[in-house]
C-alpha cells in the first residue's frame, strides 16, 4: 500500500526498506527426512503455527520502528506476518484493526474481471486489516485504490487460509530451487490444508479468507466515530 502525496508520505509498517535484505538462498536445504524445506541453522521462529516455513529478511529499525526509504509495493515478511496474524492496522500497528459488530475492517478494490454474485464474500486478503484512522488515510493517497477505487469490507470471520510466496523443488545440484510458475500463478495463495506441497513452500505473505463479509461506507463509520 503506498501512502503519499507530494511532500507527504505516510510508510506503512508493511512496507519493505531500502536496505533490508532477505536471506540468502544458501540457507536453505531439506530436512533430515527429506520431507521439506528447512533452514539449515534454523530456529523456532522461521515457521508459522501450520509448520509453514517463512522467508528471512534483515529488518532496519530504530527505537522498534523500521527506517529508510520505503521500496513501495514491497511488504515485508515478518511484519506483514506480523499484522496479519494479529489483525493490528498494517500502517501504524500501535492500534488493533477496527472492529465492530459487522467485523474487522479491511480495504479492498473490485477484480478486473467479471466479479461473482457474491464477492466479496470468500475474497482472499494478504492486504493487513487497518484501524479507521489510517483506512481514511489509505483511501484518500494510495495510489493503487485511487487507480482501481477502495471498497470498504467488514469481515466477522477473516479466518487463516494459506500463504504466498514460493514452492520449491530438488535442482540438478540436490539443493532446493523455485519452481517456475506463470504470471497468472504468482499470486495464488498455497491453501495451509494442501498438505502435500506445505513443506516444500516458502512463504512471504499470509493470507485471510474473509467471511461473514458486508461492504460498508467508510465515509460514513469515519464520520461517526469523529463524532
Amino acid at each position: 500500500m503506498t501512502l503519499s502525496e507530494p511532500g507527504v508520505a505516510v510508510i506503512p509498517y508493511v512496507t519493505a526498506r531500502r536496505g533490508e535484505e532477505p536471506e540468502l538462498a544458501a540457507m536453505l536445504g531439506f530436512r533430515p527426512d527429506g520431507r521439506g524445506l528447512c533452514y539449515l541453522d534454523e530456529g523456532p521462529g522461521d515457521r508459522d503455527d501450520q509448520g509453514v516455513l517463512w522467508a528471512r529478511c534483515s529488518q532496519a529499525r530504530e527505537d522498534g520502528w523500521p527506517v529508510g526509504s520505503p521500496r513501495w509495493g514491497l511488504v515485508h515478511p515478518s511484519r506483514q506476518r506480523e499484522t496479519m496474524e494479529g489483525l493490528r492496522c498494517q500502517v501504524c500497528i500501535v492500534s488493533p484493526a477496527s472492529r465492530i459488530a459487522r467485523g474487522y475492517l479491511f480495504l479492498a478494490t473490485r477484480p478486473q474481471d467479471a466479479a461473482p454474485p457474491d464477492w466479496p464474500e470468500g475474497v482472499l486478503s494478504w492486504q493487513p486489516p487497518l484501524c479507521l484512522d489510517c483506512a481514511a488515510i489509505a483511501v484518500e493517497r494510495c495510489s493503487h485504490l485511487l487507480k482501481y477505487g477502495a471498497v470498504a469490507i467488514r469481515a466477522r470471520v477473516p479466518r487463516l487460509y494459506g500463504v504466498l510466496g514460493t514452492l520449491y523443488t530438488t535442482g540438478a545440484d540436490l539443493r532446493p530451487v523455485p519452481v517456475v510458475v506463470s504470471d497468472g500463478a504468482k499470486d495464488t495463495p498455497l491453501p495451509y490444508k494442501d498438505h502435500l506441497l506445505r513443506p516444500w513452500f516458502l512463504a512471504s505473505q499470509l493470507v485471510r479468507e474473509l467471511r461473514g463479509v458486508s461492504v460498508v461506507d467508510l465515509e460514513r463509520e469515519i464520520s461517526t466515530a469523529r463524532l
